[in-house]
């Protein structure tokens, strides 16, 4: 009897200890007769023990970039406050009246959901957000957002989020139908409409947002994540990046000094010159300014133009050449071996492990890649590339964190992270197909190496494959106007991550040399700026995938409300109860059984 009763109450109270339910508004739109109205959803999200699998159902069905959208929600939020989220399901549900258009809009709805849960912190419900989720948790633009208003105002919503740069919209013609017959109202078209001004008129607030620390300050009245105090950089990086620097760069004045002594005559070689001076005059700037990886790029950059330069200007015989080649790959294999000898104990290690072989693959590559019309600077290029490589492997020192980076953990890693890249790409492609040739061939690199179990190496391609992606899901919507302030929140994102990780005694040295370069780039070259910051982002978090098996990990905090302890009451009572019918009917069974 008493097992039965234990059975009985682990049945019923199973789904109440070991899963969170929650419910927040969706703001969407609806096609009608007249065009596109306002409507509302809701999304209800219920997280319990699993795997780190995210399903959707919706009814009626949405489209696919909807349910890919609520697979980024969850990596954020669970990014975001870094919570290791591999041992739980997240099964999101979308319930509405009639049918909306679906789309990633329900993005920051969705993470602002996962995050209270996660979190344990309740929710505003006279608040909604109509805006998608971005790298480092940014609010990105959407549309529909004046319908999105109409239809809060009529459901009870008294606020609505809405991503930072949508305040002011272009307004569009009123349609009228009266007697079947369709008139326009240009009046108010092409006027512009203050959407805080046009929510007033109807009682709501209207707040913009850039990040998701300020959607849950909007919903809850804090912010769970408080201004980070200042980067502070590693020593002996600063010490190691600066003493690259400087070789590098030496090595630029030294070729520089031996390509004067040959006249160059061709205005294409001439070109070719003032574009390395130009590098070198960029690096002793950025040296002046210490951002030694910018300055260390640069003069990288300087010395393959200028070695190419020499060897043009030396008029070199196709056997020296080759002798050269022959060369180049014996040190490429003499550095492979001394690496395979290199133990990994911290992130650092396995994030120099990833760049030196990386240059040392793309050395070996330029130089079998060499032909009649392009050995000397493929040669020039590798040869760079090598001394690269050996720069690079100063960083190997152990120090920091520790954490078990063995073959499985490795593995496991790069396949998560090639996961997520060929999520984001197939993401992309349902809009831009096409539009990241670059990025499948590095997702398909990443699988070459994870084929070949060269997971440090799979992990850098899948990471920077990823960034690639995010950069346009960043700048969909975005106004050229508007750059700068998209790479100011995302400086500001990668900062946080950097700190946060510089706290736990990681060093992102990736992570933060990407971040120093961007913060050059981004007065000349935006675009670039960007892609190096998503790469910052990506490779400023890699502990979050390692929890699991280096340290101790967050528990999601369950707690029982008056729901849990009547279910918990019945269910003692229904045990019991059961138990009782039980034991009368062994009774009776045993008084039939004594008659006959």
């Amino acid at each position: 009897m008493k097992k039965i009763m234990l059975l009985v109450i682990l049945i019923i109270l199973f789904p109440v200890a070991y899963a969170k339910e929650g419910h927040i508004t969706l703001l969407a739109v609806k096609e009608v007769d007249s065009g596109l109205e306002g409507s509302t959803a809701d999304l209800s999200l219920e997280i319990k023990s699993g795997s780190g699998r995210v399903f959707l159902d919706t009814f009626p069905l949405t489209k696919m970039d909807t349910q890919i959208s609520t697979r980024f929600a969850k990596e954020i939020a669970c990014d975001y406050i870094d919570f290791d989220c591999n041992r739980y399901d997240f099964i999101f549900t979308i319930t509405a009246d009639s049918t909306i258009i679906g789309g990633p809009s329900a993005g920051a709805a969705a993470t602002m959901l996962a995050i209270s849960l996660l979190q344990d912190i309740s929710l505003d419900k006279s608040t909604a957000i109509t805006g998608t989720i971005n790298s480092g948790g940014l609010i990105g633009p959407v549309g529909g957002v004046k319908a999105k208003i109409d239809a809060a105002s009529k459901s009870g919503i008294k606020k609505v989020l809405i991503p930072k740069g949508e305040r002011f919209i272009e307004s569009e013609p009123e349609l009228a139908i009266t007697n079947n017959t369709i008139a326009i109202n240009l009046s108010q078209a092409n006027e512009t409409l203050d959407l805080v001004e046009y929510g007033k008129k109807s009682n709501i607030v209207v707040v913009e947002v850039s990040d998701i620390n300020d959607v849950i300050y909007e919903f809850t009245g804090k912010k769970i994540k408080e201004p980070e105090e200042g980067l502070v950089i590693d020593e002996e990086y600063q010490n190691t990046m600066n003493s690259l620097a400087l070789m590098l760069c030496n090595r630029s004045n030294y070729l520089e000094t031996e390509l004067s002594k040959y006249p160059l005559r061709n205005e294409e070689m001439i070109g070719v010159k003032e574009s390395a001076i130009n590098l070198t005059k960029k690096a002793d700037m950025a040296y002046k300014n210490n951002s030694y990886y910018s300055s260390a790029s640069y003069c990288f950059g300087a010395n393959v133009k200028y070695s190419y330069l020499i060897s043009f200007a030396q008029n070199q015989t196709k056997e020296k050449i080759a002798k050269e080649i022959d060369s180049a790959r014996k040190r490429i294999s003499e550095f492979n071996d001394r690496l395979s000898k290199k133990k990994k104990k911290t992130i650092t290690d396995l994030e120099v492990y990833a760049v030196v072989k990386e240059r040392l693959i793309e050395a070996d590559y330029y130089l079998n890649s060499s032909s009649d019309d392009d050995n000397l600077y493929n040669l020039a290029y590798a040869t760079e590339r090598i001394s690269s490589a050996d720069s690079w492997m100063r960083f190997f020192d152990n120090r920091g964190k520790r954490f078990d980076l063995d073959k499985d953990v490795i593995k496991k890693l790069c396949q998560k992270k090639l996961s997520e890249a060929e999520e984001r790409y197939q993401y992309v492609n349902l809009f831009f197909p096409a539009a990241l040739e670059d990025t499948k061939r590095g997702i398909d690199y990443a699988y070459s190496d994870l084929g070949s179990e060269n997971y440090e190496l799979c992990i850098f391609k899948a990471s920077q494959a990823k960034a690639e992606a995010d950069v346009i899901l960043s700048t969909v919507g975005i106004e050229k106007s508007q750059l700068d302030e998209l790479i100011g929140q995302k400086m500001n994102a990668a900062k946080r991550n950097i700190i946060s990780q510089t706290k736990k005694g990681i060093f992102p040295i990736v992570g933060y040399s990407y971040y120093e370069y961007a913060n050059d780039l981004k007065q000349t070259d935006k675009y670039s700026a960007l892609i190096y910051l998503e790469y910052a982002l990506e490779l400023s978090n890699l502990d979050i995938y390692l929890k699991e098996e280096a340290k101790e990990k967050k528990e999601i905090s369950y707690h029982f409300d008056r729901t849990a302890v009547y279910l918990f009451i019945s269910g003692i009572l229904i045990g019991f109860l059961i138990a009782v019918s039980l034991k009368r009917r062994k009774q009776k069974a045993k008084k039939h059984r004594k008659k006959h």
